[in-house]
């Protein structure tokens, strides 16, 4: 028990003697193929307007600077924000992806950690969020009023709040699947500070939206005018 409890498990970054040596490769080869439909599906168009390179390697740079900033709340537990949500909502999940594999690569490199993480810490970190995101988003353009407050509310900060949950619950599923941590240290030391953790990562991302949508809307590919404000 003294093992299980000296491992690393809610850090959000998992390293590769988390996992067995398949589980690796198998989340490699996922993140080839989302890459792939990134690849296909993107819209490239958006590389010809005024900025947006700028705009999406400022918004890389950020992310980096908030993946590489952790807050330790035990020995072996530490937490840091993901801001995914915000970079789907400016750049739509396709280019999201290439953002979340440059990031993810810049934290290895500074981490001086394995290649082989590559696959499952963008997967958990990066494409979790991106799905959770760009999923609420599509049911809120198709079920909900296209409202200001809805966009920001349930888009930002909900879809936010999600993403983190979403990525924690199935990284510690994970661990305690391969038995890299047992499930009484993760109800114990790893599952109440899910709360903090999600009310930050939605309080700082939903702050972001709104004053991207308030100061450059121009930024924010899923953000219209015309459909949240105008003639409301």
């Amino acid at each position: 028990m003294l093992q299980q409890e000296l491992v690393p498990v809610p850090s959000l970054d998992f390293p590769v003697s988390l996992f067995p040596a398949y589980l690796l490769w198998v989340a490699t080869f996922a993140l080839l193929s989302l890459l792939l439909a990134a690849l296909w599906r993107a819209p490239w168009g958006r590389l010809r307007c005024a900025g947006f390179i700028h705009v999406f390697s400022a918004a890389c740079v950020a992310l980096l600077v908030l993946w590489n900033t952790r807050a330790g709340v035990l020995p072996a537990l530490n937490f840091h924000l993901l801001g995914v949500t915000a970079l789907t909502l400016m750049f739509g999940w396709a280019f999201a992806v290439f953002g979340v594999l440059l990031v993810t690569i810049g934290s290895i490199i500074h981490q001086q950690g394995d290649w082989l993480s590559l696959g499952i810490n963008a997967l958990l970190m990066g494409g979790v969020p991106i799905l959770i995101t760009e999923s609420l988003l599509r049911v809120a353009q198709r079920r909900l009023p296209h409202n200001f407050f809805i966009y920001i509310y349930i888009n930002a900060f909900l879809a936010a709040g999600l993403s983190i949950l979403g990525a924690s619950l199935l990284g510690a599923a994970l661990t305690w699947l391969v038995d890299s941590s047992s499930g009484d240290w993760l109800s114990y030391q790893y599952l109440p500070f899910l709360p903090l953790v999600f009310f930050s990562e939605a309080v700082v991302n939903g702050m972001i939206m709104t004053a991207l949508v308030a100061i450059r809307p121009g930024w924010v590919a899923s953000f219209d005018d015309k459909l949240y404000i105008h003639n409301k």
